[in-house]
């Protein structure tokens, strides 16, 4: 479970950083609406307090050595695509916060109810339970604002999200391990 909640705390760390880098790019143009503002100061809220409960259950000598890497990689992912336009930002929210969906429930919440966690860490998986809606929230907010999913979006920006999905999977699986 170490792995899974280093990997958690690296996604957490590179999401604050999403928006940071956002809201960077938005300073930069000048030209982006109240409410995409809105949207990157209250994701990065609650992805900020995500942060925050899992750096209180994991030990800092189990956090992945990767962090500074996370920093920069999530600064960077947040602050091109905010640059392009707002609607290349909401696709990169939308495909990162598909991959955290499928992360959180298919590779944690379900394989702990179906060991003996359910019963010893009821806790963990209400946890865990609470931040994937909370990510869900959020790529439902973005792909609202983004537009028409499917046949709405280009080659390029359906390439772009299968990319930022690719590198997330190969993020998290790299927090696993270093």
């Amino acid at each position: 479970m170490d792995r899974e909640l280093s990997s958690n705390v690296a996604g957490e760390t590179g999401a604050v950083c999403i928006y940071e880098g956002a809201a960077a790019a938005l300073r930069l143009r000048g030209n982006a609406s109240e409410e995409t503002r809105a949207f990157i100061e209250e994701h990065r809220a609650a992805e900020a307090a995500h942060l925050e409960l899992f750096l209180e259950l994991l030990p800092s000598s189990k956090y992945t050595r990767l962090l500074p890497a996370w920093r920069m990689a999530g600064f960077c992912l947040g602050f091109a695509p905010a640059l392009v336009s707002d609607r290349w930002l909401f696709l990169t929210v939308e495909a990162v916060e598909t991959f955290v969906e499928e992360h959180y429930t298919l590779e944690q919440i379900h394989p702990l109810r179906k060991q003996e966690a359910a019963v010893s860490a009821p806790h963990l998986i209400a946890l865990l339970e609470h931040c994937c809606a909370d990510e869900v929230h959020h790529k439902e907010d973005a792909a609202k604002r983004a537009g028409e999913p499917g046949a709405g979006r280009t080659v390029v920006e359906r390439a772009w999200m299968a990319i930022v999905r690719f590198g997330s999977a190969v993020a998290a699986e790299a927090a696993r391990r270093l």
